[in-house]
């Protein structure tokens, strides 16, 4: 249970909020799906840690990342033309390159008085790095961009990889803590493991039954928390999840030897908003059993809005109580993330930790809440936190494993037995 000061500590990302401070200037922030950032477009609209920003993709692929309001008199650059890679405001026409420098400013006479005027106007810009299907931005004042994390599913398994995005109605905590908790998938998502089940037969990765012995062990970039579940004949089912500080959550996802996993990214809004990215990354074709059965063959999703919650409360956030009442655990059948999102948005817009009864599996959200705050303290004495991507060398975050172990082998042997 945390005080009323820790969890302000912990949630409150806005203005001078302590935890912004330091998300800012030490992390490296997801803010969309590649394909939302297409040349020509509309300015992208983006919201992190309660500021407004907008970006737009060049002709040749360079992303532009800005401040919303023109230097010139603040209007919305929102509201800009988009021309040939440019971002011209319609209030007094100036004009900005992918860059952020100015081009042209009308207001001004033509000639040497005009270029030298131009020279001088920036519209504040940020480092954008894209990778593993997102667009990322560095949003730090005080260091210029670092090296970007090496992350599992970067590179070439992009290939075999889908992901999506989904507007949270609540605090971006809520969103973490939800990924780095086991003890859930075989209750709130009874009825897609069921599902899963009968797609992939004799499946390790599958065996939820029961809630876990829960391990938590602090890293150098964030945690990781083991799930540990007693399988018939003496052996230990392991599913062991990585969490990157503060966004990065990679969980197992079917116990098979193959470097995969389901991904969970969380970046705050604002106080009471968060963008979830999810998807699956695989070395092995994207059409996989698991993903067939997370996502059902035949459904269309909008992958870039992947699970909306009609109404609020008093619609109780769409659910089906007749699908319910019919056999389906929860009565959100959309697709998994859906189950997520809403219990997560039912705890309120930031939910009140002094109130909670945690129980043994709640170990690992205990630890990441610790870790978080000694991170803050860190930041606060001026010293790197946990995760934080400054440095000469990049952040390593590990696969996510799952994997059954002899029940008197140590669940740190896992991953030697997964790599052997």
């Amino acid at each position: 249970m945390l005080s009323k000061e820790q969890n302000e500590l912990l949630t409150r990302v806005e203005g001078d909020a302590p935890m912004g401070r330091m998300m800012r200037e030490n992390y490296w922030f997801p803010f969309a799906l590649s394909d939302q950032l297409v040349a020509g477009d509309a300015p992208f609209m983006s919201t992190l840690l309660g500021r407004h920003y907008v970006a737009l993709r060049a002709p040749d692929g360079r992303i532009g990342f800005f401040d919303e309001g023109c230097p010139h008199r603040g209007a919305s650059l929102a509201l800009a033309r988009v021309e040939e890679g440019h971002l011209r405001c319609i209030f007094h026409a100036w004009k900005f390159d992918v860059t952020g420098q100015a081009v042209e400013c009308p207001t001004e006479p033509e000639g040497e008085r005009h270029d030298a005027f131009c020279a001088r106007v920036q519209l504040k810009s940020y480092p954008v790095h894209e990778a593993g299907g997102l667009v990322w931005v560095w949003l730090g004042e005080t260091a210029e961009a670092p090296p970007f994390p090496a992350l599992p599913f970067v590179g070439a398994l992009e290939a075999n990889s889908f992901l999506t995005v989904s507007k949270g109605q609540c605090n971006w905590l809520q969103g973490v803590e939800a990924t780095i908790d086991s003890a859930h998938v075989g209750t709130l998502h009874k009825t897609w493991i069921a599902g899963i089940r009968t797609k992939v037969s004799g499946n390790i990765g599958m065996s939820l039954d029961g809630p876990p012995r829960y391990e938590a062990e602090l890293t150098d970039y964030g945690l990781k928390a083991v799930a540990l579940r007693p399988l018939a004949g003496g052996e230990t089912y392991a599913r062991i999840t990585e969490y990157l500080m503060p966004f990065v959550t990679l969980a197992p996802s079917n116990g098979t030897k193959s470097r995969e996993g389901v991904i969970f990214i969380t970046t705050p809004v604002d106080d009471e908003r968060h963008l979830m990215f999810f998807g699956l990354y695989s070395d092995r074709e994207k059409k996989d059993p698991v993903a067939a059965a997370i996502q059902p063959e035949g459904q269309q999703f909008d992958y870039h809005d992947y699970a909306p919650l009609p109404g609020g409360r008093e619609a109780r956030w769409g659910q089906d109580r007749d699908l319910l009442n019919a056999g389906h655990f929860t009565g959100f059948a959309n697709n998994i993330l859906e189950e997520d999102m809403v219990v997560q948005a039912s705890m309120g817009p930031i939910v009140d930790r002094t109130k909670e009864h945690l129980s043994a599996t709640d170990i690992a959200v205990v630890r990441a809440r610790k870790m978080m705050l000694e991170a803050l303290a860190d930041f606060e004495k001026g010293k790197r936190p946990v995760g934080s991507a400054l440095g000469d060398h990049p952040v390593v975050l590990p696969n996510p494993i799952d994997t059954v172990i002899p029940a008197e082998r140590p669940w740190t042997d896992a991953a030697k037995m997964v790599t052997a």
